[in-house]
């Protein structure tokens, strides 16, 4: 690997995952919102785990996204309930209660250190971006994740699939990133870029087939923590 001028990075099991409870708590919202008691809380959760997989092989498969509120219908659909009588205010009303639900059971960071790392990058010149691929939660909800962490101010900008309208690995997501990094570098070639995630086709496959320099990350097997410092930050 070459000099890395710009370090592009996933979100999901990259940087942060879910609370432990956040998921099993909007399953039950969702049965209650929806008057779903006729069915067990296992049930619509099993539902929201299928939809989510779903969808996400979906995307990656066709570069598109699909937004959150025909994730919910899909969900009500395979439950059994006519969708035509859902208003689509209800979709929004829903998605505004799941936010305050996800902020009260706030995602974890995977990484004691990671505001310390993006502050050295930072302090090295190094620029850095979030390129996520969404799906029950959107951008809009973790731009003001970012901003309460105060790591929006380490990110010179973010990328999320349902506000671009592409998913990894489609190539559209890859570019606008590189178009936007290239914007804070004088004759930045993609292999000063590095883009790091815990998806094999999405992350990796996905960059480099646009030449930009890419790593599989595995807390456990490949950290990210030990990357940075291995490769860009040298800290002791």
């Amino acid at each position: 690997m070459g000099k890395i001028r710009h370090v592009s990075f996933d979100l999901w099991m990259t940087l942060i995952r879910s609370h432990p409870s956040f998921k099993t708590k909007r399953a039950a919202l969702f049965r209650s919102f929806f008057s779903l008691e006729a069915f067990a809380p296992e049930k619509v959760e099993a539902v929201f785990r299928e939809t989510d997989v779903l969808i996400n092989n979906m995307n990656e498969i066709t570069g598109r996204n699909v937004h959150t509120f025909e994730m919910y219908l899909l969900c009500l659909h395979l439950l059994g309930i006519d969708i035509k009588s859902v208003h689509p205010d209800k979709l929004e009303e829903f998605y505004s209660l799941s936010e305050a639900l996800f902020f009260q059971y706030a995602p974890l960071h995977l990484y004691e250190d990671t505001t310390t790392l993006l502050a050295a990058l930072q302090e090295q010149g190094i620029t850095t971006n979030l390129l996520s691929n969404t799906g029950f939660i959107q951008g809009r909800t973790l731009r003001k994740l970012m901003a309460e962490w105060g790591w929006d101010a380490l990110f010179a900008f973010q990328l999320y699939s349902d506000e671009t309208g592409y998913s990894k690995p489609d190539a559209q997501m890859f570019n606008r990133m590189l178009d936007k990094a290239a914007s804070l570098h004088t004759d930045l070639l993609s292999t000063e870029v590095w883009h790091l995630g815990d998806n094999q086709l999405a992350d990796v496959q996905g960059a480099q087939r646009l030449g930009i320099t890419a790593t599989l990350t595995d807390i456990v097997h490949n950290p990210l923590n030990k990357l940075l410092n291995e490769r860009c930050l040298c800290l002791t």
